[in-house]
C-alpha cells in the first residue's frame, strides 16, 4: 500500500514583516523559524512550506535546521492579490502583475498557488484565479473561520489541484490545515500537485487560537523592546530605528494589551466583523453568477 504524506502549504514566522488594519500596524508573526520546525516535527508531517510575506529569508533559515522537511515558499503580494509561490530558489520581489508572478515562480521551476482567494480580509486574486495558470488553489485555509471564503474557493476550483494550508501565524496553528498526498518527500508532493492527486483537510484556527496570537504578538514586542530575544528580524529593525522616548510609550501600550482584556474583546469584535464581510462576498458570488445564468 503507497505511503500517504502529509503536510501544511502555507505558514509564517517572524520574517513575514507587519499587517496594517486601520491605523494599528502589528508584527504578523512572532514565530522564529527554529520554534516552527520543532512544531512541525512533533506533529509528525512530511512538509512545512514557510512562505513570509514577500521573503523567502524565513523558510532559508527553517532549512538549516531540517533541510527534508521544509519547503522555500514566498507568499507574494501582486498587484492582483497574493500569490503563494513554492519550491523557490530566489526571492520574488512583489508589486508585480499576477501573470509575472506567476511566470517568475515557474521560470524557478516552482508552484504557483492561489491562497485564500475569496477572502474577506486578505489581498486575493478572487474570480481571476481561473483565468490564471495556478498549479493548485487553497480550498481550506484554517485562518478563515467565516465558512463563506473556503466554500467558495472550493466551488470555482476548476481543473486544479486541491490544497489547504493553516496560514498558521503562531506557531500552535500549524497543521490546522493540510495536504494529503501519495508518498513522502517533496518531489512526491510536487507531483501530487502537478497531477491533481492532492487532498486538503483540517479545522478552523478557534477563537481561543487567536486571542491567544494577539497576546503573544503584543508580549513578544515586549520583549524585542526590551532586546530580550536578541532575533534580527523586521520588528527588531523597526524597533531600533525608533527613538527612546516612543520604545517607552510602545513597550507600555505592549504591556497593557498583552495582559488586559483586549485581546478577547478585539478577537471577538473582529471575528464578527469578519462572519460579516465573509457573508457579503458569498451573496455578491452568487448574485453575479444568477445574473449571468439568466
Amino acid at each position: 500500500m503507497q505511503e500517504i504524506g502529509v503536510g501544511d502549504i502555507h505558514t509564517h514566522t517572524m520574517y513575514s514583516g507587519f499587517s496594517k488594519y486601520s491605523f494599528l500596524s502589528y508584527p504578523d508573526s512572532v514565530t522564529t523559524p527554529r520554534t516552527s520546525i520543532k512544531v512541525a516535527e512533533k506533529l509528525g508531517l512530511n512538509f512545512l512550506c514557510i512562505t513570509d510575506h514577500n521573503t523567502i529569508k524565513g523558510a532559508v533559515e527553517a532549512r538549516k535546521y531540517n533541510k527534508e522537511l521544509v519547503v522555500i515558499g514566498e507568499e507574494i503580494t501582486s498587484r492582483n492579490g497574493e500569490i503563494l509561490g513554492l519550491f523557490l530558489q530566489e526571492q520574488i520581489n512583489p508589486g508585480l502583475s499576477a501573470e509575472e508572478t506567476i511566470e517568475k515562480i515557474h521560470a524557478q521551476d516552482g508552484i504557483a498557488i492561489a491562497p485564500h482567494p475569496f477572502s474577506a480580509h486578505c489581498s486575493c486574486v478572487g474570480k481571476k484565479m481561473n483565468e490564471l495558470k495556478f498549479d493548485g488553489i487553497e480550498v481550506f485555509n484554517a485562518l478563515h473561520r467565516d465558512g463563506y471564503s473556503n466554500a467558495l474557493a472550493l466551488e470555482n476550483c476548476n481543473g486544479h489541484a486541491k490544497l489547504g494550508g493553516s496560514d498558521a501565524h503562531a506557531s500552535y496553528m500549524i497543521g490546522n490545515g493540510y495536504t494529503l498526498f501519495h508518498g513522502s518527500s517533496q518531489e512526491d508532493l510536487r507531483a501530487g500537485i502537478k497531477n491533481k492527486e492532492t487532498i486538503y483537510g483540517g479545522k478552523v484556527a478557534s477563537l481561543m487560537e487567536f486571542i491567544n496570537y494577539g497576546a503573544r504578538v503584543a508580549y513578544e514586542s515586549s520583549k524585542t523592546i526590551l532586546k530580550v530575544n536578541g532575533v534580527d528580524c523586521p520588528m527588531s529593525a523597526r524597533i531600533s530605528r525608533v527613538r527612546n522616548s516612543r520604545k517607552i510609550s510602545y513597550l507600555l501600550g505592549s504591556i497593557a494589551y498583552a495582559f488586559s482584556p483586549l485581546p478577547v474583546v478585539c478577537t471577538l469584535l473582529g471575528d464578527r466583523l469578519l462572519q460579516h464581510k465573509g457573508r457579503k462576498i458569498w451573496r455578491d458570488a452568487h448574485r453575479y453568477r444568477f445574473t449571468n445564468e439568466r
